[in-house]
């Protein structure tokens, strides 16, 4: 799987295709197709004809030749559904490795086809091919799977396959990445996930370490700043304190209690400062 992957990720660092045609007819096309693969996925097993993907799979690979022939950005759409059929069939894990990346070849900032190409990988996952998917991951993507690489540090994900040390050195990797290409969003999440262990684990001050850095990062995470402003307010660093609460309400919580708690702790660091 690995070597499959390493091979095929090269092409991510060509120049992406200049896709700016249409061709209605096969758009049309591929959203009954994909109503089709629903319809196939869903079927009980003794239900489902035992060529069901196989004749999925050769109306699709026609619409990814019509819609790269018309220059049509719905390609990649095409692509990541060809995945779809062939990962299902038996000895096709090359085809569907190529059919993923090239859905990303086609459109870099698919979330959906990032996410289900790290998935099919995490079959057999190895740390040193994920760093090498998550340094294309075009930033912009990024926070949209951060949390899934982080889950498949932990072991958390739906295979489980990477263990506690490698979980570990896949963390410490991904965060020297971001930072060496000033990807804070990518730190910030690390930190924060670090920081709330440690103090589930009752090691304070690692704790703090963790959450002053996803602060330092940018992050807005109100669990983080409920955590840190806590300690900080018994601390009394209130000035510090109060800078971290207004990061966070600068993107309020969505849920009406958590942001009325932060707001109330900031209100008492001002009147403490003043």
């Amino acid at each position: 799987m690995a070597k499959s992957a390493t091979g095929l990720l090269r092409r991510l660092d060509q120049r992406p295709p200049l896709l700016q045609g249409r061709h209605d007819g096969a758009r049309r096309s591929l959203a009954t197709a994909g109503e089709k693969y629903v319809r196939v996925k869903e079927a009980a097993s003794g239900e489902r004809s035992p060529k069901a993907w196989t004749a999925l799979e050769s109306s699709v690979n026609e619409l990814v030749s019509k819609l790269e022939k018309a220059g049509d950005p719905m390609v990649a759409d095409a692509w990541l559904l060809l995945a779809r059929c062939t990962r299902f069939q038996k000895g096709r894990r090359d085809d569907t490795l190529a059919a993923y990346v090239n859905a990303l070849f086609s459109d870099r900032d698919n979330v959906e086809a990032w996410s289900e190409f790290l998935e099919y990988i995490c079959s057999a996952a190895h740390v040193p091919t994920l760093l090498d998917i998550y340094a294309r991951v075009p930033m912009s993507v990024r926070p949209s799977l951060v949390h899934q690489f982080l889950a498949v540090s932990h072991g958390a994900d739906r295979h489980g396959g990477v263990t506690a040390r490698g979980g570990a050195r896949l963390r410490a990797a991904l965060e020297s990445l971001a930072e060496s290409q000033n990807d804070d969003g990518t730190v910030a999440v690390l930190a924060a996930d670090r920081g709330l262990r440690a103090e589930k684990a009752g090691d304070v001050d690692d704790a703090v370490a963790g959450y002053r850095r996803a602060v330092a990062a940018g992050s807005t995470d109100a669990k983080v700043a409920d955590r840190l402003s806590i300690w900080l307010v018994k601390q009394g660093l209130h000035a510090e304190a109060a800078a971290v609460l207004t990061q966070a309400l600068s993107r309020p919580p969505e849920a009406a209690s958590t942001r009325e708690r932060l707001e109330k702790r900031l209100q008492r660091c001002e009147r403490a400062l003043s």
